[in-house]
């Protein structure tokens, strides 16, 4: 990732310099993370002069659902939001992979008392430049979290808001401390969950199985590309389904799926080997299918949405 900060962002209707876009410390966006978000990637398209965007209008129509689960609301529609994402993309002209950020927060109230109940909120878009992680190609080592997945009575996990994810950022740290590379949470139940900031898959039996959303995952549009790349090009369905803990010990592959992690073989679980130790040759299909359909737009019709970057939008 880049040293130097991108140029622009864009705040409550208008684009501004990367450093102006800020909320009130106080305000429950800020204090208490009180916010819904979804995260992109954008994938540059080097001969085309394009950043390719992918599954954008999917991604707002999930930020509407978890505005409708915490009850708020903004005034900036779909299509200034599109807007505001082609422009932060084309102001920074980043020529290069990229994370965009579309968030939803709560402004502060005339109490400035965070727990009382406001209509006021604000939206901010930005992008950084993100490479894919290191591990892309070799695969993750992972362990289980002694911290358990936030259950649906407690936080609601298919809602994609701020604070949620202090229970990943736990059981990440945690597992990095521990030697691995990643997390894996169990519900309250002990079955699987999710990891932090993505989906668990396991390869057994010629389909693949992960767990619904009943059983704190969250409702992943990366899951979703999986499933429908997985029966249109390899011929194997998706089961939605509790997943016991030693199942990943004796399945044929596993893989995280997410917006950041892509499409991530998992070799090893609390050091349980998986497989051969090795990323297996549907996780490498799927990675080779989820990269064309995002980075190149040889998926459905609706899946990418193209900016062009070549000129820049000032402030």
């Amino acid at each position: 990732m880049s040293a130097a900060p991108p140029a622009v962002a864009w705040l409550n209707g208008r684009v501004v310099d990367w450093a102006d876009c800020t909320l009130h410390a106080r305000s429950p966006g800020a204090f208490w993370g009180a916010n819904v978000f979804e995260g992109l990637r954008a994938y540059w398209d080097e001969d085309a002069g394009t950043s390719r965007v992918f599954r954008l209008e999917d991604h707002l129509a999930r930020l509407h659902r978890s505005m409708r689960a915490l009850h708020l609301r903004t005034d900036h529609g779909d299509d200034e939001l599109v807007r505001a994402v082609e422009d932060v993309l084309a102001g920074n002209d980043f020529r290069a992979d990229a994370h965009v950020v579309v968030v939803v927060y709560v402004e502060a109230g005339a109490t400035l008392d965070a727990l009382q109940p406001t209509e006021l909120t604000g939206v901010h878009v930005t992008a950084v430049p993100f490479p894919r992680g290191a591990r892309y190609r070799t695969g993750l080592d992972v362990g289980v979290s002694s911290w358990r997945r936030i259950a649906h009575d407690v936080m609601p996990p298919r809602v994609k808001a701020g604070a949620n994810y202090h229970n990943g950022r736990l059981a990440h740290h945690e597992s990095v401390r521990n030697g691995y590379d990643t997390a894996l949470l169990l519900n309250q139940r002990g079955t699987v969950a999710e990891g932090p900031g993505s989906c668990v898959v396991m390869v057994s039996d010629g389909q693949l199985v992960t767990p619904p959303a009943s059983d704190g995952a969250l409702d992943s549009l990366t899951v979703d590309t999986v499933s429908a790349l997985a029966a249109e090009h390899l011929g194997l369905p998706t089961v939605r389904r509790p997943v016991d803990r030693t199942e990943l010990l004796h399945a044929d592959e596993v893989l995280l799926a997410g917006t950041l992690v892509e499409v991530q073989p998992v070799v090893s679980v609390d050091r349980v080997t998986i497989g051969d130790g090795l990323p297996g040759p549907v996780t490498r299909s799927l990675q080779d299918l989820y990269d064309a359909a995002a980075r190149y737009g040889t998926g459905r019709p609706g899946w990418t949405h193209d900016v062009p970057v070549t000129t820049g939008v000032g402030v």
